[in-house]
């Protein structure tokens, strides 16, 4: 599999000699923490790769920090109270209707609304049962009149360069739609 993914991603084989020829960028795929935990060897491969300034991985190992739900916990202990945080917490949030995030879950997957009586209000399965997981304050997303909710998502390649907006339930998950949109 290793050679499979080095000629899909950043590897090209010469016909002349057989030997790979480097790509100078590189855009990976498969997310950095199922290389971790998968295929560790290829992760070294990766890190070394990067290292050693033989490429430049898009969206580089570094990601994970900022990909990781525990870096919500972090920021809120940091700057409690700011305008453009959630509060968040190891263990649920009494005082309010909170959200259950495992730490590397994607697209909604085991995430739950939590009613302050501790009922569940919503929830959805997936993938990453028995992950460690925070409590983040309930806020609804924005809500069009035939009750879609919105999601916008920035995206970075060393500074923010798109923009783009998913919609979908209360819970965004792996069925929300991508919308397109214009900026005047």
């Amino acid at each position: 599999m290793l050679w499979s993914f080095l000629k899909l991603t950043g590897f090209k084989q010469n016909p002349q000699n057989g030997n790979f020829i480097r790509y100078d960028f590189w855009f990976k795929l498969v997310p950095w923490e199922y290389i971790g935990w998968e295929e560790p060897e290829l992760a070294a491969i990766l890190t070394k790769i990067v290292m050693n300034q033989k490429a430049v991985v898009m969206n580089p190992a570094y990601s994970l920090l900022f990909q990781s739900k525990a870096m919500l916990k972090v920021l809120w202990e940091l700057n409690p109270y700011h305008p453009l945080l959630l509060k968040t917490d190891n263990k649920p949030l009494p005082e309010s209707v909170s959200v259950e995030k495992v730490l590397f879950g994607r697209e909604g997957a085991n995430v739950r609304v939590i009613e302050k009586s501790g009922e569940i209000a919503e929830a959805a399965g997936g993938e990453y049962e028995g992950q460690r997981v925070i409590f983040q304050e309930f806020t609804p997303f924005l809500r069009d009149e035939e009750d879609h909710y919105y999601q916008a998502g920035v995206f970075f390649a060393g500074e923010a360069c798109g923009l783009g907006f998913r919609r979908g339930g209360k819970i965004i998950d792996n069925r929300a739609q991508f919308c397109g949109h214009i900026l005047y």
